[in-house]
């Protein structure tokens, strides 16, 4: 079973724990070559979810050189019966059941996974609270893109992945940081002081960092740096403007465990996404964000329950 989505509140670090964090040495943090790096697979994984004329024979390729991937493609071929009752056990049929982008998706969250694979234990569970976060993130943005028609195909679901990757960095190479501070206090606008507090430097711009040194296209690169300042974002402002939004709601889901009560006038991000719209397509959306969200929770789910 996947581990759940939602946070539950854990204890606040005491004086003594937050000195120890701030005794940690960071000189390694300037060192963007001693960074984990993405896969060579997991790029091209990337690459493949952004081409809408994506083959089978690329997917079916990248598929086939990890027996754990093909595995999770095999369960979640399997947990998409749509009626028919028969086991699905030909890796071929199982991407056509699944689909290509779907599969593409899936190759992308298991390669992030590799860059952390080897560390200890709580540093891998931290880094799998990330990842599902990133993952919820991209599901909903993907949600958003559809429903809105906002005309992205693919890279809102890599840009959402890959949002906060600068934390999964700093929790590697940092690791009392991550260990000592729960996670719900480095959520959002609270959390990106924290981290400047402690380091001098955030999330962001060490993801930014690992994203150039990494050659990912320029958008990614963009939503990297500037998801927590979207109004500041020139060169791709609708796609920040939309993982960053998805970001915030993500929050709000997984600690509030509901989105009802969103009023999306409060907040200054959704004014930078829907610029231009009109107030019908704005009540609209309004109306249609619980079921937005609710099926990226549920896809998050079932893609988790597919590789874990």
């Amino acid at each position: 079973m996947a581990p759940s989505l939602l946070i539950r509140k854990s204890l606040q670090p005491t004086a003594t724990r937050l000195v120890a964090i701030r005794q940690v040495v960071l000189t390694d943090l300037d060192r963007v070559e001693t960074y984990p790096a993405l896969s060579e697979t997991t790029l091209r994984a990337l690459a493949l979810v952004n081409n809408p004329d994506v083959s089978l024979n690329e997917v079916a390729g990248l598929i086939r050189r990890d027996v754990v991937v093909a595995a999770a493609i095999l369960r979640r071929a399997n947990h998409w019966t749509y009626g028919v009752r028969r086991v699905i056990d030909n890796l071929q049929q199982a991407i056509l059941r699944v689909g290509l982008h779907e599969c593409s998706k899936i190759l992308c969250a298991i390669g992030l996974r590799g860059m952390y694979a080897h560390t200890p234990a709580p540093i891998q569970h931290r880094c799998d609270a990330i990842q599902r976060h990133s993952l919820f993130v991209a599901n909903l943005a993907s949600e958003i893109n559809r429903v809105a028609g906002l005309g992205f195909s693919g890279v809102e679901f890599t840009a959402g992945l890959l949002h906060d990757i600068g934390r999964v960095i700093m929790a590697v190479k940092c690791p009392h940081h991550e260990q000592l501070l729960p996670i719900e206090d480095l959520q959002g606008e609270v959390g990106i002081r924290v981290e400047r507090d402690i380091f001098g430097v955030d999330h962001c711009t060490v993801g930014d960092h690992f994203a150039l040194h990494n050659q990912l296209p320029e958008p990614l690169e963009r939503v990297i740096l500037k998801h927590h300042d979207p109004a500041a974002e020139v060169q791709q402002t609708q796609l920040v403007a939309l993982v960053a939004f998805s970001n915030r709601l993500v929050n709000v889901a997984q600690r509030e465990h509901t989105v009802n009560p969103y009023d999306l006038s409060t907040c200054p991000v959704f004014a930078i996404l829907a610029r231009g719209w009109t107030l019908q397509q704005q009540a609209g959306f309004q109306q249609s964000l619980p079921v937005m969200v609710v099926r990226a929770f549920k896809n998050t789910r079932a893609m988790l329950r597919a590789y874990t």
